[in-house]
């Protein structure tokens, strides 16, 4: 039986026989009124609003996810997901499948008027090292959404309600009451805004414990919230945007994105099967709203030839359209049981290729912790941590992609000609220096996004002044691991620790320490868990690091140090307790495990 058949209020044994309500309903042509309940509501089935689907369903937690549009869009908004990203949806399912559906970027290339000034290698950075994902993935979010979507029906047999739509959102203290309609199916939008007012469809009342709201800039959750704003402005730039494809022969890269600078603005993104999107900004298209000018092809080879000779020939295009772009942040991701997520509660501009990548974290953010707190494992403040953590990200992405995409995009005629002459100058000095190209790998990638802040991380007395790498609020670092064959011949297999970071589960990480006097014991490793578990109220997970030094022979072996490096275990046995979405909890010494059990 279905839930929503569970929730109705009545079970007729009989389908042939009509309920008095219905009847009255069918007599009187009012519309059908089914009423159901549910833990969380997702309004908005975008990357953002289907990865915490996944979230919430990997703790097996009741929701429904629905969607005002009737099916899927093969146009495709953002192309660029991020290192973090592809880690955050590796924990649910083997992302490969969605790299096999696009290119991987290595970095970008810049031209100044025609000629190649600059080249931005990410290939081999550093700071890459510690992830299974060091290069940004270039594809349709049209094939990320269907990735999704594969995902949540294969690994949670759920899927995405299309075609309905919340009219109504009113929340009190003890849960939200939401008015569903089903959405016309029509190519018609004019009748289909009709039959709606008219009340012609079906609408069902679903009475929720939470609402999240990754409906997009327009947000109807946001809208519903009393005290929430959404501050900013549209920039004055005018774009338009092509997704065609580029005949063999042309100079422009495969592996990374283009940047054109001229008398205005020009990026190509190549994605697999010679197919590219290109955006241009026209200096000289002030107010997009006035202007019914929409862009052709020929637009497109134009900026092509001028901005970038040699670049090749665009045909077959697949998409064209004009848009404007809108940096915004909400004041608060949460009011009471109303929550924001993704660009309902932040937009800015595409530098850097942020915004989709921002909002699949929120949901990775929230999702675990929404679990907790409907399984009665912390109190409703607990909720407040979301906000806590991901509106200042939001807020600094902003930030700083308003900052890059104003030098970039800027309109000026002066300020072009500073920029056009600065360019060839300034590019090569950033780029050419490690620890630069480290830093822009990390703010790309998103792999440097972190919490010490929060009110639910911490770090042992001491412990960060000693030189630890990481502290609290840090995402857990990645390497390989040695484990034991599952063939019982003695023999290890290598995998990797984030594979072990299941989605539903806390992880206590035990490090048997690198150096050899600083080395805790097996019994000692062993009394280290057994204490643990006596005071564990999270089901937490267990997982032993032993360095190659170590006499212990159980638990998976750091061969080379690498992971005890990373997380400052050099000199001291320690641990790390990992939260369901991959951050740091608590790290310490493993003297400091008592104290960590006090702090929970």
């Amino acid at each position: 039986m279905s839930d929503a058949l569970r929730s109705l209020p009545y079970a007729p044994r009989n389908p042939t026989r009509t309920h008095p309500d219905t009847l009255h309903q069918i007599q009187t042509k009012e519309p059908m009124m089914v009423q159901t309940t549910t833990d969380v509501l997702i309004i908005g089935a975008g990357p953002t609003g289907t990865t915490l689907a996944l979230e919430l369903a990997a703790h097996d937690i009741p929701f429904r996810l629905v969607d005002k549009a009737v099916e899927r869009s093969d146009k495709s908004r953002a192309l660029a997901v991020q290192s973090r990203s592809l880690e955050v949806l590796n924990r649910h399912a083997p992302v490969q499948d969605l790299i096999d559906l696009g290119n991987r970027g290595t970095g970008g290339v810049y031209y100044v008027h025609g000629r190649q000034v600059a080249d931005l290698d990410l290939s081999n950075v550093r700071t890459g090292d510690d992830t299974e994902f060091p290069q940004m993935l270039m594809v349709p979010q049209s094939d990320t959404e269907r990735f999704l979507d594969g995902v949540l029906a294969k690994t949670y047999g759920r899927s995405v309600e299309f075609g309905v739509e919340a009219v109504s959102i009113v929340q009190d203290t003890e849960g939200v009451t939401v008015t569903l309609r089903k959405v016309v199916h029509s190519n018609n939008a004019g009748v289909e805004k009709a039959a709606a007012a008219a009340g012609t469809d079906e609408e069902e009342v679903v009475r929720a414990k939470y609402v999240v709201g990754a409906d997009g800039a327009h947000s109807v959750v946001r809208h519903a919230a009393k005290s929430i704003a959404f501050d900013g402005s549209a920039y004055p730039q005018d774009f338009i945007l092509c997704d065609a494809r580029l005949r063999d022969g042309s100079s422009l890269p495969t592996d990374r994105f283009s940047v054109c600078w001229g008398e205005g603005l020009m990026t190509v993104f190549p994605l697999k099967d010679g197919l590219v999107r290109v955006t241009a900004s026209r200096p000289d298209h002030h107010d997009a709203d006035d202007d019914d000018e929409e862009p052709a092809l020929q637009d497109f080879q134009n900026w092509f030839d001028h901005m970038a000779p040699g670049s090749g020939e665009l045909y077959d295009p697949f998409w064209m359209a004009r848009f404007r772009l809108h940096h915004r942040v909400a004041s608060s991701y949460r009011e009471g049981r109303l929550f924001l997520a993704g660009d309902a509660a932040h937009i800015h501009s595409p530098a850097g290729g942020q915004g989709m990548n921002t909002g699949i974290q929120d949901a990775a953010n929230l999702g675990w912790k929404l679990a907790r707190v409907l399984r009665g494992e912390k109190p409703d403040a607990f909720l407040d941590s979301y906000n806590a953590e991901r509106r200042p990200v939001g807020e600094k992405l902003l930030k700083s992609s308003d900052l890059l995409f104003s030098i970039a995009a800027a309109n000026g005629w002066l300020w072009r000609l500073f920029r056009n002459w600065l360019a060839p100058w300034l590019l090569p000095f950033v780029y050419h220096d490690e620890g630069r190209r480290n830093t822009i790998f990390r703010f790309l990638s998103q792999l440097g996004v972190r919490y010490r802040n929060s009110p639910i991380v911490g770090t042992a007395a001491g412990f960060a002044e000693k030189g630890c790498p990481v502290r609290g609020g840090d995402r857990a670092p990645d390497g390989v691991v040695l484990m034991e064959s599952r063939r019982g011949d003695g023999a290890r297999q290598e995998m990797r620790l984030h594979h072990l970071l299941t989605p539903a589960s806390h992880h206590l990480l035990l490090f048997s320490g690198l150096a050899v006097e600083g080395q805790a014991s097996g019994p000692e490793l062993m009394h280290a868990e057994a204490q643990f578990r006596e005071r564990d109220v999270d089901a937490a997970l267990v997982h032993t690091i032993v360095a190659g030094s170590s006499e212990t022979r159980f638990g998976y072996l750091d061969v080379d140090g690498v992971l005890h490096r990373r997380f400052g275990m050099e000199k001291t046995a320690g641990y790390a307790y990992i939260r369901p979405d991959g951050y740091i909890a608590h790290v310490g010494p493993l003297s400091s495990l008592e104290q960590f059990m006090d702090w929970r």
